[in-house]
């Protein structure tokens, strides 16, 4: 059951950001990064379907994972990466929703950040920029966030380029309202949680690692003992994101099915990743 909802949501979140692709940012030239927006840049300068080109560069990001990241990463992104591209195909013949660049820019980043909250909820991933980042942090310790901020920020300007300064513009505020509506459907706005996670020794450096590598953050490591056995236990406290809970229970558990998980809400956490909630409303 778990898995044919997993599926699922994988399918209505890549069909939204497929929708919102052909109906509103392809047709006006809004690249707001990501993999569609690349191929829409790259379309223009070679004169080729973005479609094509989309498939093209799916599949060679998907070769390059299954030799350079191994079979599991390649298992875990081959679905999510194929089907906005099969999407895009499939709706490519649907009717323009809008000729305003703005409109197209504001409900096309509305669209894609439904469909990535959706699909990251759900524990999944859509490959593309991701895979890159995945690669550059198995080989370069750069951080994903950095390599997708950057691959983002790179398509955003050779759009300005290929097309205009003022369509740069108009994807710089799709990805705006992208990013604040993924904050919504994953639950970001959310109070941060505080996870204690009780492990045997055993498990501790491949919890620990999977954590710092798939989920992107730190711990503090305690130790205890059993009350009953007395034997000596791991306690990794780790501070995180609403959105990010059902990922940290799910790889835990793939490492270490007895460890013991408890969760709690934090009032506020000061200091770096974290930004006190008084301050985040001020930024808007």
């Amino acid at each position: 059951m778990k898995q044919i909802k997993y599926y699922l949501l994988l399918i209505i979140g890549t069909f939204i950001i497929s929708l919102s692709f052909t109906l509103l940012q392809g047709p006006n030239h809004i690249a707001s990064g990501g993999l569609t927006g690349a191929a829409l840049v790259l379309s223009s300068i070679l004169h080729m379907p973005s479609t094509m080109l989309l498939w093209v560069a799916t599949i060679l990001l998907l070769l390059v994972c299954s030799y350079f990241l191994g079979k599991n990463s390649f298992l875990k992104s081959v679905i999510g990466s194929l089907l906005i591209p099969l999407f895009v195909l499939l709706t490519s013949g649907m009717p323009v929703l809008t000729n305003d660049p703005l409109l197209a820019a504001i409900f096309g980043g509305l669209g894609v950040g439904i469909g990535l909250g959706i699909v990251f909820r759900a524990g999944g991933n859509t490959g593309g920029f991701t895979l890159i980042a995945q690669l550059l942090y198995k080989y370069k310790s750069v951080k994903h966030s950095t390599t997708i901020v950057c691959l983002d920020a790179l398509v955003m300007v050779a759009g300005g380029l290929v097309f205009s300064a003022e369509n740069a513009l108009y994807a710089l505020v799709g990805a705006f309202v992208t990013r604040k509506t993924m904050d919504v459907v994953q639950g970001k706005h959310k109070r941060p949680k505080i996870a204690y996670i009780i492990t045997a020794k055993d498990y501790e450096q491949n919890i620990s690692d999977a954590v710092l590598h798939k989920l992107d953050r730190g711990m503090t490591k305690l130790t205890g003992a059993g009350g009953y056995t007395n034997t000596e236990r791991i306690i990794l406290m780790i501070v995180l994101d609403t959105a990010k809970v059902n990922q940290l229970r799910t790889l835990v558990q793939s490492i270490d099915h007895s460890a013991f998980i408890i969760m709690s809400d934090a009032t506020e956490v000061f200091g770096e990743g974290f930004v006190p909630p008084s301050l985040s409303l001020g930024k808007g």
